[in-house]
């Protein structure tokens, strides 16, 4: 399920967001940019760093085994993400 959620912000602050999308080529929108910076704000406050990095090197040595790996997408991306903080959420280790 997905939810629509709004903000107001400064306009200063959504040129430097449109500024830094379009120098970058990183995001396709601003939306993309938000969510992004959202989920690595939750990943900061539930303190889930140290699992992320645990995750990521168990996901190179599991790519250097396999031989036609393919780069996940960024809604592939999202839904990992989703699926982690529903089962995570509050769980502090």
């Amino acid at each position: 399920m997905v939810t629509t959620m709004s903000f107001t912000a400064e306009e200063a602050f959504v040129k430097a967001i449109d500024s830094a999308i379009a120098k970058t080529g990183l995001y396709h929108s601003k939306s993309e940019f938000l969510r992004d910076a959202a989920r690595e704000k939750l990943v900061k406050i539930l303190g889930l760093e140290e699992q992320i990095k645990a995750v990521e090197a168990s996901r190179k040595r599991l790519q250097a085994k396999v031989k036609f790996y393919r780069p996940l997408t960024q809604k592939q991306r999202d839904k990992l993400a989703t699926e982690y903080l529903k089962t995570h959420s509050g769980k502090r280790q």
